[in-house]
């Protein structure tokens, strides 16, 4: 992700603002203070992987803004597990982890006996 607050905060905004939202419409739908937005807004705060997200999903803003590119397959399991992901909390994205770790030793033992 593009680690620059500021610039952050001007893509948040010219997005928010083509949205028709304000500062406080915006804030309540991804669920975090209206001054704690405007504050990212403001680029005195990087916002935190979820909010980024929430912000960038709410606002219909594509990755390649960011200078991110993405490959798009079509893959709808992939697209479910993504989803799944960015809406976990700490606890179950371990689980996940571990889960995917797991399957990944037993693939491993299956190929090379």
């Amino acid at each position: 992700m593009f680690y620059d607050k500021e610039f952050l905060g001007k893509k948040f905004k010219e997005y928010r603002k083509k949205a028709n939202l304000t500062q406080e419409e915006l804030s309540e739908k991804i669920e975090i203070a209206e001054k704690h937005y405007g504050k990212l807004e403001r680029g005195v705060f990087m916002p935190s992987l979820e909010t980024f997200f929430k912000l960038i999903d709410t606002l219909k803003i594509p990755l390649s803004e960011f200078g991110i590119q993405i490959e798009k397959i079509g893959n709808t399991n992939r697209d479910r597990i993504i989803k799944e992901i960015y809406s976990s909390d700490n606890e179950e994205l371990e689980l996940y982890l571990n889960l995917i770790e797991s399957v990944k030793k037993y693939n491993n033992t299956k190929k090379n006996p």
